[in-house]
């Protein structure tokens, strides 16, 4: 079965991406002339049947795939801002951070606070201070969490300039 899933997808897919389909789009297309032609056959007494059983399938499926959808757009993610040392990068002064313009974290060497985030984003500010306590440098970046529960960022490595600066979690 899978063999023939394989080859049905090398066949379609160059005429896909030359049309510049994805393969979602053209899953949709397919799910509504499926629909429309039970629909134009709905008078046969087995072709009703199938009707009944493919709205009651599409439904299901997209009753699950909103929930994931929800599931994905509310998760609680819980961010660890971290002002050590990590390989080259040395820890800032002090640094102040804030999520999503939300309360600010001061940070100074060795320090470590813990933010929580709703969302699979979210907007990162620092402000960078030197010994004297004037600002230096203001750095922003939206990070994407994605599906992982917890996330670190080390902060010398931002103001550093890398973009490996999302390290997974302490824990």
């Amino acid at each position: 079965m899978t063999e023939m899933l394989n080859e049905y997808m090398g066949l379609v897919m160059p005429y896909l991406e030359a049309w510049g389909i994805s393969p979602c789009q053209a899953g949709v297309v397919a799910l509504v002339v499926v629909w429309l032609v039970l629909f134009m056959l709905r008078g046969v007494g087995f072709f009703r049947f199938l009707m009944r059983w493919y709205q009651r399938i599409i439904v299901v499926c997209g009753l699950v795939a909103l929930g994931f959808w929800l599931f994905y757009i509310g998760r609680e993610h819980r961010i660890f801002l971290d002002n050590k040392a990590v390989d080259d990068f040395k820890p800032l002064e002090q640094v102040n951070v804030s999520i999503n313009g939300g309360k600010v974290a001061e940070l100074m060497p060795r320090d470590r606070d813990m933010r929580k985030v709703v969302g699979p984003e979210f907007e990162l500010k620092a402000e960078i201070f030197d010994d004297k306590g004037e600002i230096v440098n203001t750095i922003m970046r939206r990070v994407v969490v994605g599906c992982s529960k917890d996330i670190m960022i080390s902060l010398p490595v931002l103001a550093g300039g890398s973009e490996d600066f999302v390290m997974p979690s302490p824990r």
